[in-house]
């Protein structure tokens, strides 16, 4: 009876696709549109394709791994799997600070497009309170989380597209010309924008134990989640770059808004930020989603503190949930925002590192996937190839960050390994599930 409980409440394809869709499309889908344009003018077409391109050989090597592995835990389960147990740590360590970090700026941008609507609410305290419901809601499971997931998609999906259509109906062919104005260099740079954009798709993965059949479901989420976002971000491309001027369009951070102030006037600016408002929500419960699994699964493998780990009746990580909503709340409040997005990128590509290195892994050992990564072993180099150079490019800040909370993480892994065996204390026990 427990176990048919337990099955009742997994998600199935079009929550964990909502998942996919929430760790993308916030705030940066309506600013990064016009830093790669500026980059490579009405180019910018062919360098989010090229961005696509890329994303998509990372997202099949995920796809391979979460076909052949269905436990929660993402890229560290992955890790943990094929490589050494210390750089299943680094990888598991690295994917929630690279998610906890990246709380900050998603945090704050809701607050501030919600203090526009509503100057009353100062944007802190939105950001705050907004946090605070998603923990709430999350307290239920992801079941209930992941159908608000859903229905926030189909309404920012539907107010995406009705903006593409009408501005669509009103694109000057005029701007397309010339097409190619920065040459190969702006359209490659824009590329590297584009990506960085396109990230996020992965969070479905990290849940993988709360996934009905996970190991065909969330390759199938990875895809549909990544063309879904590709889809709406080629859309304003199209439309901001036929609407406003090249002149413009260098000028401005905010590109959506600009267009939209052009295409209905005043009201257009109040139903972007709507927009804004809306996707970020998701954001954040894909953050808090992700935070907490991510965390409650290092717990479970005593790299973090056991308490960690623990349980409701319902069979919800209630502790990490908290823990999750806790540190997004700090950040929001107190994290320097450039900062933060420099550890984010570092840590991030850290964890893609080690999961497309896993991929190498179990292809030697010779695993066999549901789904298998085609054109191996091109498409995993490329991927590979790519993130070390993201790496790279993160910066002093993010390298200097980023190694600093790796080194706490495994240092407090060094550390719990020892007090649990020399105290030789149980790993604290689940509540069992209701029947």
């Amino acid at each position: 009876m427990g176990a048919a409980v337990a099955e009742r409440r997994k998600i199935g394809m079009r929550e964990a696709t909502a998942i996919g869709v929430g760790g993308v499309v916030g705030a940066g889908i309506f600013v990064l549109s016009g830093t790669a344009s500026a980059l490579a003018g009405p180019a910018v077409i062919v360098a989010f394709v090229l961005a696509f391109l890329s994303s998509l050989s990372l997202a099949m090597c995920f796809a391979e791994l979460s076909s052949l592995h269905g436990e929660s835990g993402g890229q560290y389960a992955y890790a943990k799997r094929h490589l050494p147990g210390w750089v299943a740590t680094v990888v598991g360590w690295a994917n929630v600070g690279a998610w906890t970090s990246g709380a900050a700026f998603v945090g704050t941008g809701f607050g501030e497009h919600l203090h526009l609507l509503v100057p009353a609410i100062p944007a802190t305290a939105g950001a705050v309170v907004l946090t605070a419901v998603i923990v709430v809601l999350n307290l239920f499971g992801l079941k209930l989380s992941g159908r608000v997931q859903f229905l926030i998609m189909l309404v920012e999906v539907l107010f995406l597209s009705v903006f593409i259509v009408i501005g669509g109906s009103n694109v000057q062919a005029r701007h397309f010309t010339p097409f190619v104005t920065h040459g190969w260099y702006g359209i490659l740079a824009a590329a590297v924008v584009g990506f960085i954009a396109l990230l996020g798709w992965d969070a479905v993965v990290v849940a993988a134990e709360e996934i009905d059949r996970p190991q065909r479901t969330i390759p199938r989420a990875i895809f549909a989640s990544l063309a879904i976002v590709f889809v709406l971000y080629l859309g304003l491309l199209v439309v901001i770059n036929g609407v406003l001027p090249s002149e413009q369009l260098r000028g401005t951070a905010t590109p959506v808004a600009d267009a939209a102030a052009v295409l209905l006037g005043p009201a257009g600016i109040t139903a972007v930020n709507v927009i804004i408002v809306v996707a970020l929500t998701a954001t954040v419960n894909a953050f808090v989603i992700v935070i907490s699994r991510a965390a409650f699964v290092l717990a479970r493998d005593d790299r973090m503190p056991r308490v960690v780990a623990r349980r409701n009746a319902r069979g919800v990580p209630w502790v990490a949930i908290l823990l999750a909503g806790a540190s997004q709340i700090c950040l929001t409040v107190f994290a320097d925002l450039e900062f933060a997005v420099a550890a984010t990128g570092f840590l991030y590509m850290i964890t893609s590192v080690g999961a497309v290195l896993a991929l190498f892994a179990a292809r030697r050992r010779g695993a066999e996937a549901a789904f298998r990564t085609p054109l191996y072993p091109v498409t995993p180099a490329v991927a590979l190839v790519l993130c070390s150079l993201f790496v790279i490019g993160t910066g002093v800040t993010g390298v200097v960050a980023g190694t600093a909370w790796l080194v706490v993480g495994l240092l407090s892994t060094a550390l719990l390994g020892r007090r649990y065996r020399r105290t030789d204390t149980p790993a604290p026990l689940d509540a069992p599930p209701r029947t």
